[in-house]
């Protein structure tokens, strides 16, 4: 499997695609990184203590707030990074 894209999550801040992932994850045996859905810092939780992926990549969640979804470029603090990251499997 060279590289795997669901786009019908992408940008809807819904939560990853889990079934995807774990389909990916049990297809190969390279780390992989995973975007495309992430509607919470806890999404990224549930990809590396479930998952055990390298890496998440989100747009949207940094972007847009709100009901509106109103454009207010943000980023997760020091410690909400910490909390995130406390959990990845080595």
């Amino acid at each position: 499997m060279r590289g795997k894209h669901e786009l019908d999550c992408d940008g809807e801040m819904k939560g990853f695609d889990l079934q995807l992932v774990r389909d990916v994850r049990a297809a190969v045996s390279v780390p992989i990184t995973v975007l495309g859905g992430a509607g919470s810092l806890g999404d990224f939780s549930t990809l590396f203590q479930e998952f055990g992926v390298i890496g998440g990549a989100a747009g949207s969640l940094f972007v847009f707030k709100g009901p509106y979804r109103a454009v207010l470029i943000n980023y997760p603090s020091e410690e909400e990074r910490g909390k995130i990251l406390s959990v990845r499997v080595p």
